[in-house]
């Protein structure tokens, strides 16, 4: 029965299983290889995602690293509380997370380096399926659960280099790890069979590099990102049990900063999650929002669009936020604490959720 229990646990690496379903974080991820992160900052994030290709400790893009002025760290905190509805029945969940932490510093006037880690993939969920099986020309029923505790974590070295007075290129490199803890239990209706369960824990590894661009031109700043990353390959016990393709990512943006007072960005992202499994869809996400105050520490609002990558139907669950937030400096600019909140709409075939998530960010620059 361990042998049984844990190739369910195995099957879940994949995620193919179209059952009865309960999470702690989105539900549309457990169908995939997880729930993508967003790699924004709280300040980012809080406009929508607009301003992540502009921001410094939004591990985005590498270019704007170039606006980090002295050495400086940020950390990213989230809160979240989600109603999840699948045919008509309604779970509320919470979790909490911290997403993304980025260190950076300048090396002379042209030159900046930096790094941290945010979140690929999320997989933390719980899965219950009921089924019979047939023992001795008996039909006996039992229950599945499997539930899965970690993620997938993007650790990434990255560089940011001004090549004339208008256009600022970056580069950076990505090491995909992590891991999860994964519990498989079989539980018989019938007390006279004897209940088992299995644990274990399952490791990921794969690579990635990232280029981009930002463009200055007077109160306009464009930026342009590629990304490819490598297959993904899940481990138990040193026994690959899952490989899959990932995806190339593509954006541009642009920030309009017409006065010292006043800021509007907007986004578009493309990502590739067809080959990573049978039912990863194409995905165009879209952002847009504005900081009204100082930058860096004034009041934003944001909306956000777009699909998901996996699903149960034919077509990409979709996504939809709006999001507000306040940025506010402290000894004399040496430190920054950001709020946000960020509400979300996230609906698919047979299956919506609604998220809300407060979000707290540090940054500090000794």
């Amino acid at each position: 029965m361990k042998a049984v229990a844990l190739a369910v646990g195995a099957a879940l690496l994949t995620a193919q299983l179209p059952n009865r379903l309960s999470a702690q974080d989105s539900q549309f991820g457990i169908r995939g290889l997880g729930t993508p992160g967003k790699w924004e900052s709280v300040r980012a994030r809080s406009s929508g995602g607009a301003f992540a290709p502009f921001d410094g400790f939004s591990p985005l893009i590498d270019a704007s690293l170039i606006d980090v002025r002295r050495l400086s760290g940020s950390v990213t905190g989230a809160m979240s509380r989600r109603t999840v509805d699948i045919a008509g029945t309604q779970t509320p969940l919470r979790g909490t997370r911290f997403p993304a932490f980025v260190i950076a510093g300048p090396l002379g006037r042209r030159l900046v380096l930096g790094g941290g880690f945010t979140t690929y993939l999320d997989r933390t969920f719980g899965i219950s399926t009921s089924d019979t099986l047939i023992v001795r020309n008996d039909t006996v029923p039992f229950t599945d659960a499997v539930n899965s505790d970690g993620a997938v974590t993007d650790v990434r070295l990255a560089a940011a280099g001004r090549l004339t007075k208008r256009l600022t290129i970056g580069a950076g490199i990505h090491l995909l790890t992590g891991s999860t803890r994964v519990v498989a239990t079989r539980t018989f209706t019938d007390t006279s069979y004897r209940n088992t369960t299995a644990r274990d824990q399952v490791s990921y590894a794969g690579e990635g590099f990232s280029v981009n661009a930002l463009y200055d031109l007077g109160p306009l700043r464009l930026a342009g990102w590629y990304r490819a990353d490598s297959r993904l390959e899940a481990d138990i016990r040193g026994t690959t049990v899952a490989d899959n393709d990932l995806p190339n990512s593509y954006g541009v943006g642009v920030l309009l900063r017409p006065g010292a007072q006043f800021a509007i960005a907007g986004t578009a992202t493309a990502r590739d999650w067809t080959g990573s499994t049978s039912n990863g869809h194409n995905t165009l996400n879209w952002s847009i929002g504005t900081e009204l105050g100082t930058p860096g520490a004034g009041l934003r609002l944001g909306a956000r669009g777009g699909q998901m990558p996996f699903g149960a139907g034919a077509t990409a669950p979709t996504e939809l936020g709006l999001s507000a937030g306040i940025g506010k400096q402290f000894s004399a600019g040496r430190g920054r604490i950001d709020f946000g909140l960020e509400h979300l709409q996230r609906t698919g075939t047979g299956l919506s959720e609604k998220v809300w998530t407060f979000l707290l960010g540090l940054t500090v620059r000794p």
